[in-house]
């Protein structure tokens, strides 16, 4: 086997502390995850992982190796790459963490553009859900995606993307079953669909015509994830707030209306970030250069329509 392709294996398995998700990650079976551990423990002459039913552990060889492994991949990586640049190509892989939605409804033609641009280069799109620059490195990802309302950590380079204001939604057949909503009080007494990601409180605020305003809601559901809540909304169970890249179309089609225009929940914004490292690939370089020219275009989901 390839010492090099084991090597990498051993590094997803210890980066994901699973087998099966480091197989995915490569697209193999977990049966030939398996084997190139082995054969990478039987070429150093030592065992790596410590394994249970249940978890697994890396020994003191094996943080060594992760150690060391990191780096020496990276180089090679790195030397790979500026050979590769000598000839005018750009090829590789580009693995991008972006969150799910945005990941799905607005990345994804992103993508189709570059591809057609860069033919060789493969992107590899994965869940970025903790926005820790900690986890973005440890998950081996070139680029992430995140959505904040103030960019905190300073130990990694942003660029910005887009504009992500948030709107308050609801069917209509909900907001025909209540009273008229006309000042976020008015949501004490609605079914609300709350992100405790955002709102681990139950507390939405809004900025309005007399200032600040901060709400404490309820309702018959709460998530960590925006599409699971959308899909109530749609369903009449509630209302819920939400970026507006993840509402556009519905909105526009009268699926979801908006609530309490007059009232703005806090603004997002939409950040591309990568390790401050020097000497970027040259496919990661790329695809950054593409993302900091699709930020300059308009898009139609960046500001809210509250009269469609």
């Amino acid at each position: 086997m390839d010492e090099l392709t084991c090597l990498r294996m051993f590094l997803e398995v210890a980066r994901r502390n699973s087998f099966a998700g480091a197989a995915q990650h490569f697209g193999v079976s977990r049966a030939t995850c398996s084997k190139q551990i082995a054969w990478l423990e039987k070429s150093l002459g030592v065992k790596l992982l410590n394994r249970t039913t249940k978890q697994l552990g890396l020994t003191p060889a094996g943080l060594q190796v992760l150690e060391n492994g990191s780096d020496l991949v990276q180089r090679y990586d790195d030397m790979h790459e500026s050979v590769s640049d000598l000839s005018g190509d750009v090829a590789g892989v580009v693995r991008v963490g972006v969150p799910p939605s945005f990941g799905t409804r607005r990345l994804l033609p992103v993508i189709k553009d570059f591809h057609a641009h860069y033919p060789d280069v493969q992107i590899a799109q994965s869940l970025l859900t903790v926005r820790k620059h900690e986890t973005f490195i440890e998950q081996g990802l070139d680029v992430g995606i995140i959505i904040v309302p103030v960019l905190k950590d300073a130990s990694f380079i942003a660029i910005p993307l887009a504009e992500a204001p948030q709107a308050l939604v609801a069917s209509p057949a909900y907001l025909a079953s209540v009273a008229p909503i006309q000042h976020p009080r008015d949501l004490m007494r609605c079914k609300c669909l709350v992100n405790w990601n955002k709102s681990p409180t139950g507390a939405w605020n809004f900025t309005g015509p007399e200032g600040p305003v901060s709400v404490r809601v309820q309702g018959p559901l709460r998530a960590d994830f925006g599409d699971a809540l959308k899909e109530a909304a749609l369903a009449g169970m509630g209302i819920s707030m939400h970026p507006y890249y993840m509402l556009a179309e519905e909105i526009e089609q009268g699926k979801l209306q908006v609530v309490l225009p007059r009232y703005e929940p806090p603004g997002l914004y939409v950040y591309a970030i990568y390790s401050s490292r020097k000497n970027l690939p040259m496919r990661v370089q790329v695809f950054l250069d593409f993302l900091k020219a699709w930020a300059k275009t308009p898009k139609s989901w960046d500001k809210p329509r509250t009269d469609a």
